[in-house]
């Protein structure tokens, strides 16, 4: 049977997700990054780890490397001496070993021989998780749009700074014209779409400043100025543009993750407090998600680790 690849999307997220777990579990100043790559003392090659911790001791550096293994099969001591061998080599002081489906008794035996730390992670329900990881939901706002229609004026340059109306455009687009297609053309080879254009309007106007979280789509319409410098293929030939109107309806809806859909996690070892962990993450926009963790064992707030990744307004 073939090996699953290293690059497959469920493997990245378990390292990362491990990798968050234990940036979490850190003291101030203790810097994780996944995946990262360290040179190797007997070859000079640059070797990549599935994460690394970086911290002080004192005043010295400490390196911790992190490698994960996302199988059904139970690991054993070859994986081990592998990662001891790997460890060596780069020079780490410590390598944690964190395996879905735990380690056999002989591996969890020399693991402390071979400078291993043995971690296992495991889903869990809601019932069973500390209170003080009881948020039952979170609410993602996602800006949403819909192009209603766009309307181009020709350039006039006797006209010189006027400002026409939306209403008094010379060609109107069909309503079945790709957003993505490069349409426009400018005198120097460049090209672009309507949606570059709503990406360079969202950028400089703000369009979706006051409009209401949840309340229904709002119509606005904004007003690109050119300066002959861009034309349009249209039925009747290119069109020297003055005017590009782009008209939107744009809204702000929700998306609730409740405790439910969250992702409930078990994390430890032998030789360290359980942690437990909750992950609420947008399944539309993958990045975002808002977390809470503590040790399975902890009664006071002042355990429990906040935090996330989502954008904030400017």
């Amino acid at each position: 049977m073939t090996a699953r690849c290293r690059k497959d999307p469920e493997w990245r997220e378990f390292e990362q997700l491990i990798a968050r777990i234990e940036a979490d579990a850190g003291p101030r100043g203790t810097v994780v990054k996944s995946p990262d790559r360290i040179r190797c003392k007997l070859t000079g090659r640059m070797r990549e780890v599935d994460a690394t911790i970086r911290a002080k001791a004192g005043t010295a550096d400490i390196l911790i490397t992190i490698e994960c293994r996302r199988r059904a099969k139970v690991q054993d001591v070859t994986w081990l001496e592998q990662l001891a061998t790997k460890r060596a080599s780069i020079g780490a002081d410590r390598t944690i070993a964190v395996s879905l489906s735990g380690f056999s008794q002989e591996a969890e035996a020399v693991a402390q021989r071979l400078g291993i730390t043995l971690r296992r992670t495991a889903d869990v329900q809601a019932e069973d998780l500390n209170p003080l990881l009881g948020l039952n939901l979170v609410i993602f706002w996602h800006k949403a749009c819909a192009c209603t229609g766009v309307g181009v004026s020709a350039w006039r340059p006797d006209e010189g700074d006027a400002r026409p109306e939306p209403d008094e455009v010379d060609y109107v687009l069909p309503s079945d014209t790709d957003l993505f297609a490069p349409i426009f053309r400018g005198d120097d080879g460049s090209s672009w779409s309507l949606n570059s254009i709503w990406l360079e309007v969202q950028e400089s106007l703000n369009p979706y400043a006051e409009i209401e979280k949840g309340a229904p789509p709002t119509s606005r319409t904004a007003r690109i100025p050119y300066p002959g410098t861009v034309s349009l293929d249209t039925p009747d030939g290119p069109m020297r543009i003055g005017h590009v109107f782009l008209a939107t309806a744009m809204w702000i809806e929700p998306e609730f993750v409740t405790i439910e859909d969250a992702r409930k996690i078990h994390y430890g070892g032998a030789d360290h407090a359980a942690l437990q962990r909750v992950e609420f993450s947008s399944t539309r926009t993958k990045e975002w998600r808002i977390s809470l963790q503590a040790p399975a064992g902890a009664t006071s707030v002042d355990e429990l680790r906040t935090g996330g990744n989502w954008p904030h307004a400017k």
